[in-house]
Parts: C-alpha cells; structure tokens; sequence
C-alpha cells in the first residue's frame, strides 16, 4: 500500500491524490449510489435477516471528510484506488443521495449500503441526513465503518443514531476497542473475530455477514 510523505500534498490539504475523480453530485451524469463492482465485498447478501438484498455503495473523497487522527491517514488504500469516483462533501450531494434512494427503493424488498468505501461522515447534518432516510425508508439498511469515535461530536452523532436504529444501521467504530460494535486493526487490538474474508474462510463480504450482524469487534490485519 503506498504511503504518502508529511509534504505530500494530498496530506497537506487533506485532500485524495486522485483530483479528478472528485465530482460535484450535481454536475454527475450517472448515479452516486452505484452497485459493487469489487468481487470482494459481493453483490448480494448470501446469510442472515437481510439473505438475498442486493448490495449498494457509497464513496465519498478520502482525508477530507475524514479525522486526521486515522491510523491510516498517510497509507490509506485510496492512495491505490486512482480510477474510484468520489463525491464532494457540498449540499449538492443531498438531492443526489435522495434521488438515487427513491430509485432503490422501486426497485427492491430490503437492500443494504455500505458507507462509505472512501471517506467517512464529515458533518452532523450529513449523519442526521442519514437518520431521516432510516426514518422514512424502511426497506433500507446500512452497514460501515468509522474513525470518528463517541468520544468526539461527530461520533457521538454516529452512536446516537446507532442506539436509535440498532443493526440497520451497523456502523463500527474503528481502532476503539471499548465499544463492542467495533472494527480494530491487528496491531490494535486481536480481541475480537478476525475478518473471514481476509482469513480466506468466505469468498465476499455477501457471503459473510459479520460485520452487520455481530455484536463483537472485528479484526482486520493490516493492508
């Protein structure tokens, strides 16, 4: 994974190397809600109360959304990820997200969207925006992970939605070992269930499951 230097200037600005592939939602001609094209984390639930609802992602642009605080801010894995569309934390990005929803929502029973592949929550409105669909949509369901941890204003936020809407919304604090429903790096913590995929035990994320639906850390060795 390369890692980047202090005066990188991705690091500098917090920023993703890749410029341009950020996009404005609203200058975006094709959907941001997009169907995984990764083979590792499926395209389907395969186990579970949510066993056959398709899988959906969101990608948003790594560092500037994120806390300067994560472990992996100079070797993040969108250092190698140079062809991913990442979206603009801007008000643009609400119609886009609802329009896309509304879509999904025709379209499905229960479905499940993995936040974010690149990025993290970067505001109390984006985090309450993301209260309001749990609200009125009932057919979805979210999984992810996070470095804001509740010790901290945004992932207060984050845990306070997760207490209101329990596994529909399996958001995981990374690197925070006291909180149960959460996701360490090896060189962290190895108390908890090390990730099936990357133990070679499941062929998807899919076909797994864990991550929404167990209540104990997940370990991830490190990329």
């Amino acid at each position: 994974m390369t890692t980047l230097s202090l005066d990188h200037t991705a690091i500098v600005n917090s920023r993703s190397i890749y410029q341009k592939n950020i996009h404005d939602a609203a200058n975006y001609p094709y959907k941001v809600i997009k169907v995984p094209s990764d083979v590792k984390l499926g395209k389907k639930v395969k186990k579970g109360r949510l066993k056959g609802s398709k899988i959906y992602i969101l990608t948003l642009e790594e560092r500037a959304t994120c806390d300067s605080d994560c472990e992996h801010w100079l070797d993040c894995y969108g250092n190698n990820m140079p062809f991913a569309h990442r979206f603009e934390a801007n008000d643009n990005l609400y119609p886009a997200l609802e329009r896309d929803l509304n879509e999904i929502d025709n379209k499905n029973k229960e479905y499940l969207l993995r936040l974010h592949i690149l990025g993290d929550f970067f505001s109390k409105k984006y985090i309450h925006f993301w209260a309001k669909q749990l609200e009125k949509r009932k057919l979805l369901n979210i999984y992810g992970y996070t470095r804001n941890h509740p010790t901290k204003e945004l992932g207060l936020s984050v845990l306070n939605v997760r207490n209101k809407y329990g596994k529909r919304f399996a958001v995981r604090f990374s690197n925070y070992p006291d909180d149960p429903m959460s996701a360490q790096s090896e060189n962290v913590s190895t108390d908890g269930v090390g990730c099936p995929h990357q133990l070679g035990l499941t062929e998807s994320c899919g076909s797994c499951g864990i991550c929404w639906l167990m209540n104990k850390p997940v370990i991830f060795y490190d990329h």
